[in-house]
């Protein structure tokens, strides 16, 4: 059988990280989306988007008319849910207990159709699902250790050497190739896990629940608080707490960043800053780039930064911040709490093939290269602006 994770229609509660790929590729725990489905399937599934994504996904479901499960991206797949849509017959969905549509085995094509179904062919089931970007770091602990039980089960962690200080050593999990030397990890309040080929070097110390992912790089005396995901091929440094970095950027030098969700190919310069605290304690807003209006979150909040942003030295980010796609950010005292899609400084005027190509300098650095099917999506999200 054939399953596809599909994004539509929850996709819009997850903006800015959902203007360039699928919520399929955001991270939460030590996993994406997806690859925690593929897990649980024990398959590859494909994705079923936006059609100025769908470029990025395999979608041979979409060439075809046989029978497919569709899975909605946002749930939380556990053994009960696994069981449910492995039971379902063909024009079957399966729904959660508030009615919210969770699966369906359909030859159907017309999302519509998919999400809506034969009424009286409907079953339910007690599920759990991702409500929006913020509840990812409501769940990154859960998620953490959850995932961290799985790999336990299954893998045998790396020994380490007499440099390093380990607290609460059944909490920790190191993969094959990672490097560390002189460090201070107390996985007493949640688990560690560090990735293949990791680097932790001197004086870093770090309290879980914590991840970094493939070829991360942690630098020295770095200060990392739990719950903290970093994905692969960041670079981090500094202070940091309760905030995920979904792949591939930096935050690599001084300063504190919080509360907060950065998306993949960021940058933070030196002495780069956010607030996650209001002076007075009182209560955050924060963009809804959805409704276009500002949200009230609570009293705690840092920012929300879309893909392939980039902070200028020693910027100051204000409580509660959402910053959008492909920005250019520099700025004396505190920045603007919006920050659009392709701001230069912190109003819109990046020109489209000057981002691509800043954007392709960066990816070097890192030994990878921009694709066609990347700059399609930029081109689109720009001319929608």
């Amino acid at each position: 059988m054939q399953f596809v994770l599909v994004d539509l229609p929850d996709r819009i509660h997850f903006y800015p990280f959902c203007l360039t790929r699928s919520l399929t590729e955001i991270r939460v725990g030590i996993y994406t989306i997806q690859e925690r489905w593929d897990a649980f399937l024990e398959t590859t599934c494909e994705v079923y988007t936006e059609s100025y994504l769908q470029g990025l996904y395999e979608a041979s479901f979409l060439n075809h008319s046989v029978p497919v499960v569709f899975i909605n991206a946002t749930c939380i797949p556990d053994g009960a849910v696994k069981t449910a849509i492995l039971n379902l017959k063909e024009g079957e969905s399966l729904l959660d207990e508030d009615g919210k549509w969770i699966a369906t085995i359909t030859k159907e094509r017309s999302i519509g159709k998919i999400l809506l179904g034969e009424p009286h062919l409907k079953t339910s089931i007690p599920a759990k699902l991702i409500k929006n970007a913020l509840h990812l770091l409501q769940l990154n602990a859960f998620f953490i250790q959850s995932d961290f039980d799985q790999i336990k089960a299954k893998e045998i962690t790396s020994v380490v050497d007499h440099t390093n200080r380990l607290i609460c050593p059944e909490n920790i999990f190191i993969a094959p190739g990672a490097t560390l030397t002189g460090v201070s990890l107390n996985a007493t309040e949640g688990p560690i896990y560090i990735g293949k080929n990791a680097v932790l070097m001197e004086g870093v110390a770090i309290r879980g629940p914590f991840v970094i992912g493939e070829k991360g790089v942690v630098k020295m005396n770095a200060s990392i608080y739990g719950a903290t995901s970093v994905g692969p091929f960041c670079t981090i440094g500094g202070e940091i707490k309760n905030s995920i970095l979904l792949g591939y950027s930096n935050k690599a030098h001084e300063g504190y960043l919080g509360d907060s969700i950065i998306g993949h190919w960021c940058n933070l310069g030196a002495g780069t800053s956010n607030s996650n605290v209001k002076n007075t304690a009182g209560p955050i807003q924060i963009w809804n780039q959805h409704l276009k209006s500002w949200n009230t979150v609570g009293n705690k909040m840092g920012m929300l930064v879309g893909d392939y942003t980039r902070f200028a030295i020693q910027s100051s980010i204000n409580t509660g911040s959402y910053i959008g796609v492909s920005a250019n950010i520099y700025g004396n005292g505190l920045l603007p709490k919006m920050i659009p899609n392709f701001s230069w400084g912190t109003t819109k005027g990046y020109v489209l093939d000057k981002a691509i190509e800043d954007i392709q300098n960066w990816k070097k650095m890192k030994g990878f290269q921009i694709t066609e099917a990347e700059k399609g999506v930029l081109s689109a999200l720009f001319h929608m602006e």
